[in-house]
């Protein structure tokens, strides 16, 4: 049978153990670094070959540029969700933005409100940050005021987080015979469990990535009490690390292998590859 799931991870402690879990895989708040996002880039208008890609690529010298009236957004989607604690943008010594927003999505149709600012009608880099995201495959930047008729974005960097109180690791292929790394899953909820007491319930992300179903060895749970806000009966949680090896996945059918399912006592299915 194909692994499949590995999405869930239970972890049951001693005692009871309390805090603000719906904040915790969002923590900490600030410390991070800015990085260049890459993936897929995207905008809703653009002037000639002033691309939405030029805001993403590292450089200063090239910039996204759009002459379209009214508000205008720009954005990127990841390979894997990412939790953006801030960002940054380089402007120009003309046309500027003034008002906007940040949002985040799964799915690039709906989309959640990060933060909105005003920002300076001078040059260089301006920076910003926010409290409490979650990771989210799509970002967006949308202009809705300007202080002039065109608008230049030359760069956009993201404040990602060096650092997470709750980090879950292991090693995975992101194809067949490709290269083995280490996968960060982008973590979604942490919750009680519902029916085992003194155990927390950490859900993944929704992305089909956000799972440990092809790992090869053991996931690791990583948390960092100095981060963290977990709290037991003899105080604050202290750091802690712990493996496992996940054997026992949910089975389901895999469309790439022939497999054979029994589903009743005289019933059995045969599941056949195909070429698409």
């Amino acid at each position: 049978m194909s692994k499949s799931e590995g999405k869930k991870i239970a972890i049951r402690f001693s005692d009871r153990v309390m805090g603000n879990l719906e904040i915790l895989p969002k923590l900490p708040f600030i410390v991070g670094k800015f990085v260049n996002l890459f993936g897929f880039y995207g905008a809703s208008s653009t002037y000639s070959s002033y691309y939405p890609s030029n805001a993403f690529d590292g450089s200063t010298s090239s910039m996204w540029y759009t002459r379209t009236t009214g508000e205008q957004w720009i954005q990127v989607s990841t390979v894997r969700p990412i939790r953006l604690g801030g960002f940054r943008w380089y402007l120009g010594s003309s046309y500027r933005p003034k008002d906007f927003k940040v949002q985040g999505s799964d799915d690039g149709v709906n989309w959640t409100d990060l933060f909105t600012g005003t920002s300076e009608d001078t040059a260089g880099w301006k920076e910003y940050y926010w409290q409490y995201s979650d990771a989210y495959l799509y970002h967006r930047w949308t202009i809705t005021t300007r202080y002039s008729s065109y608008l230049y974005l030359y760069e956009i960097e993201a404040f990602v987080h060096d650092e997470k109180a709750m980090k879950i690791t292991g090693l995975q292929r992101d194809f067949v015979g490709g290269e083995l790394k280490e996968v960060d899953y982008a973590i979604k909820k942490i919750e009680h469990h519902p029916t085992e007491e003194n155990t927390l319930l950490i859900t993944l992300h929704d992305n089909y990535q956000e799972a440990f179903d092809e790992v090869e060895g053991a996931i690791t749970i990583q948390y960092k009490g100095q981060l963290g806000n977990l709290i037991g009966y003899g105080g604050a949680v202290e750091d802690f690390t712990v493996g496992f090896y996940p054997t026992e996945l949910i089975s389901s059918p895999n469309p790439g292998i022939e497999e054979r399912l029994t589903v009743g006592v005289n019933t059995t299915t045969i599941l056949i590859p195909i070429t698409y």
